[in-house]
């Protein structure tokens, strides 16, 4: 695409009112060229049926809108820029109804061979809900899953995260302007993020992480993904979103299930009992996915997927013969309650530890027997 025709599908798209089905209409009204839809805003009633509130709210935007400038803006940032029907444009996400015109990117984007995840779940965590994030993410990485999310605080960073420390791919979908970084603490992750796979957004450059983006960005976030993973979630919560976009995108929808005493469970809880896949481990999530071509398991030369950390290794060691919540505690001093619970908790849903009646805990039969 020449200069010209960039710099007026930048000015169009900054509107932030102009939808990919839009925008093919005022391309396909004016001969293809950007400049004279740009330049014959007042006739895009007649053009792509926008009313008349609409045309007004466009018209006020346009007069604050300079082309030149924001392309100016587009070469400062150094970023790429991919289009619908473009070859590098991700091939999963064209499959949606409403699949972005534009985006925005740092880094590699996802190709066709590539077996994308989304691993998503609330700001607000429990010490279970990090691990279980640690943990999945890790492993699918191992797996050779691209694991993908918003790079929100919370679940959503630890996930990012551990895919780059298991030497995986992850892509992360921004709610604003992919010059925004947001949170600003997550500054040295959108480097990490850029590196070891994408930053994607659809949004213009410079756009704020307003609340109305997200529902907007959760939609690619799962349009990227062959299914999305449910980590920890309230009823309420803002990641059921994702999981809405999921199911009208025909995506696998896998949830985490947690403690019933665990507000943070709720909503996963809730979408077992509604027929979601259950994951409690990595093997749950990668198995749906084995006749996928390109790909084969275990891949060779990684590690195993069941693997457990040093410190898991350390708990297990302790735990051949029955001993009490407390004497755990007691027994390692850099152990608070709530992460002794997390980890034995998950320990247990991988099926490495049982609970027996009175907060005690130990390994499983097979464990012992290794």
């Amino acid at each position: 695409m020449n200069e010209r025709q960039t710099t007026y599908i930048l000015a169009i798209h900054s509107l932030n009112r102009v939808s990919a089905a839009k925008m093919q209409q005022l391309l396909d009204h004016f001969d293809g060229s950007a400049e004279q839809a740009w330049r014959n805003i007042r006739l895009w009633d007649k053009a792509a049926g926008y009313n008349e509130r609409q045309m007004q709210e466009l018209l006020e935007l346009a007069r604050y809108c300079q082309p030149e400038r924001i392309y100016q803006q587009f070469l400062d940032c150094g970023c790429g820029l991919v289009m619908l029907g473009d070859s590098l444009y991700p091939p999963l996400l064209t499959e949606i109804n409403d699949a972005p015109y534009l985006l925005f990117y740092r880094g590699n984007l996802p190709k066709a061979e590539d077996m994308c995840l989304a691993l998503i779940g609330a700001r607000q965590y429990s010490g279970y809900g990090r691990q279980v994030a640690e943990i999945l993410a890790r492993d699918l990485a191992i797996q050779e899953f691209c694991i993908v999310s918003g790079m929100a605080r919370g679940i959503d960073g630890f996930c990012h995260q551990a895919a780059i420390e298991a030497g995986g791919q992850t892509v992360a979908v921004l709610g604003s302007g992919l010059d925004v970084i947001y949170p600003r603490e997550h500054a040295a992750l959108y480097q990490r993020i850029c590196e070891n796979g994408a930053v994607i957004s659809e949004f213009p450059l410079g756009m704020a992480a307003l609340a109305q983006n997200f529902p907007r960005r959760n939609r690619i976030i799962s349009g990227l993904s062959r299914g999305v993973v449910v980590i920890e979630a309230t009823q309420k919560s803002g990641t059921l979103l994702t999981v809405y976009s999921a199911l009208a995108q025909q995506r696998d929808v896998f949830a985490v299930p947690g403690p019933i005493t665990s507000r943070s469970s709720a909503g996963t809880n809730q979408l077992i009992r509604d027929g979601s896949l259950v994951a409690t481990c990595a093997e749950d999530i990668w198995r749906e996915y084995l006749d996928q071509p390109r790909h084969k398991y275990p891949p060779k030369g990684k590690a195993k997927a069941a693997e457990t950390s040093a410190a898991d290794d350390k708990l297990l060691d302790k735990l051949t013969l029955p001993l009490h919540f407390d004497e755990l505690l007691a027994a390692d001093s850099s152990l608070d309650a709530p992460t002794l619970a997390a980890r034995l908790t998950v320990l247990e849903i991988r099926g490495l530890i049982k609970q027996l009646p009175g907060r005690y805990y130990q390994r499983t039969m097979r464990e012992i027997k290794k």
